[in-house]
């Protein structure tokens, strides 16, 4: 049986692979990651972060760094056979969090021999915390326009992918990206739209799933919504 590690498991990505694996230590706020030295695991999922899109000219915590970089640091000095880290589309930003993952993604390159380093687009799955998505869902007032474009994957396409041979870097894109408009076509909203425009430029990704967008979120709402 592996011997599994996983960060972030309060909500969202972590929670749900916590629940896919039959035996898991959990490492959260409460740990001191010095705690699993002496352990040797088959496995180490990094999904814990500070997602905050916080600005250079905001005050940034001590936290915000030892979340999203010292955090990773001391992870790869437990050892471990394979590194799974959970990064972000993101890293290609000059934001404070695109930065932070982008040095994350370099520990672990230069400090774990077998890794995948995972590059979601926007996740969808029970465990996720509130957002624009659900708010749609929900038939609530988003901040975005309506033609703003997101790109959806699911937990379980995550789930694959750490299950697979696949190793280095990879983006997780869907095969088709969609508007906000017709995200709350598809649930059958009427929604109020902001006059943020946002566009997560999935094009720039090559896709590696064969579902497209609308398919992940009719398979989340026949999976959790009815």
């Amino acid at each position: 049986m592996e011997k599994i590690l996983i960060t972030g498991t309060g909500r969202g990505l972590g929670k749900f692979l916590t629940n896919q694996f039959s035996k898991v230590d959990t490492l959260t706020r409460d740990n001191n990651p010095y705690e699993f030295k002496h352990t040797m695991y088959d496995l180490i999922i990094h999904c814990a972060a500070s997602v905050t899109h916080l600005t250079w000219k905001d005050n940034i915590p001590y936290s915000f760094y030892n979340d999203n970089i010292f955090l990773t640091k001391d992870l790869v000095k437990i050892p471990h056979k394979r590194f799974v880290h959970i990064s972000s589309i993101d890293q290609q930003k000059t934001s404070p969090y695109g930065i932070t993952k982008r040095i994350s993604e370099s520990i672990i390159k230069e400090s774990a021999v077998d890794y995948q380093i995972i590059r979601p687009t926007g996740l969808l799955g029970k465990e996720m915390k509130k957002n624009t998505f659900q708010k749609i869902l929900h038939g609530e007032p988003i901040a975005l326009t309506s033609d703003s474009i997101m790109n959806y994957v699911l937990y379980d396409d995550i789930l694959d992918i750490i299950n697979s041979n696949k190793r280095g870097i990879i983006t997780v894109s869907s095969n088709g990206s969609i508007t906000m408009q017709q995200v709350a076509d598809i649930v059958g909203h009427n929604i109020e739209f902001g006059d943020i425009y946002f566009d997560i430029n999935a094009d720039s990704f090559k896709p590696i799933l064969k579902n497209s967008s609308s398919d992940n979120i009719i398979k989340y709402i026949e999976k959790y919504e009815k």
